[in-house]
């Protein structure tokens, strides 16, 4: 285990994947700062746009201060960044054909599939840290007290996304095993979020039910981040906590066994 994590470590810092995610993240945690609004990427307005509002339930402050919560409710733009950062870490196993010999070399696939989905975890935990507390530092240093708020809801506002983002790169890592090859992998997970937002817009444009406008108002990612950010109440925290713990756990079962299942 220990060689190949730094086999990864020295993989993520040759390469130019990571520097790409940082570049990503810098550009766009500067563009906002700088124009000091939230930009975000994602669901365009579709036919249930008008039922979604989103509840912000902060603790009073003034609403510039909140600038970096802001920012940080549009985290669905790492999903890009997290996308290469589990390529980095497995799809390029399978493409420069490095698994094979780490798996004839005494290390069985359950051991293989544990450490690559615990390194990604643990990659996007450090990851999203440091990109929060990136733009928290630069806007204190160009916007000032003014637009800043005590660090410590910065903290609090990243553990109560952690385990839904956590989740999808879960998720991410099921497509990794699944799929194997970087071009079917890359397609599958960068298309993913629009195909969902639009196969959900084209159901309730058919069916006009109620559910689907209830889950995207309240649990679809994009919209749960931004509810999370600004620390919502206890129980729908606690929701969306269990929901990122439970697709962890599935998509661990998931893939472990898929992967025990499959010809490398």
């Amino acid at each position: 285990m220990i060689n190949m994590m730094r086999a990864d470590l020295y993989r993520i810092f040759k390469g130019v994947g990571i520097y790409i995610a940082i570049i990503l993240i810098v550009l766009m945690s500067g563009i906002s700062i700088k124009m000091k609004d939230a930009g975000q990427l994602g669901r365009s307005d579709s036919a249930f746009d008008e039922a979604i509002s989103y509840e912000i339930t902060g603790d009073g402050s003034d609403e510039s201060s909140l600038l970096v919560r802001s920012i940080i409710s549009t985290n669905m733009n790492l999903y890009y960044p997290l996308i290469i950062i589990v390529f980095v870490l497995l799809v390029a196993d399978f493409s420069n054909k490095t698994i094979k010999n780490t798996l004839t070399s005494a290390t069985s696939k359950k051991k293989y599939f544990m450490y690559k989905m615990l390194m990604c975890l643990f990659g996007t935990i450090i990851f999203v840290t440091i990109s929060n507390l990136y733009t928290y530092a630069v806007n204190f240093i160009v916007n000032g007290k003014a637009y800043t708020e005590p660090i410590g809801n910065i903290f609090k506002a990243t553990f109560l996304q952690m385990p839904l983002l956590l989740g999808i790169v879960s998720f991410l890592v099921l497509l990794g095993f699944l799929f194997k090859k970087p071009a079917i992998f890359n397609a599958v997970s960068i298309c993913f979020v629009m195909v969902f937002q639009l196969l959900a817009q084209a159901v309730y444009a058919i069916t006009k039910a109620d559910v689907i406008v209830k889950f995207m108002s309240k649990y679809e990612l994009q919209t749960a981040l931004k509810k999370l950010a600004y620390f919502p109440d206890s129980k729908y925290a606690v929701t969306c906590m269990c929901i990122g713990f439970a697709e962890i756990l599935l998509c661990t079962m998931l893939g472990c066994f898929l992967f025990k299942k499959s010809e490398v």
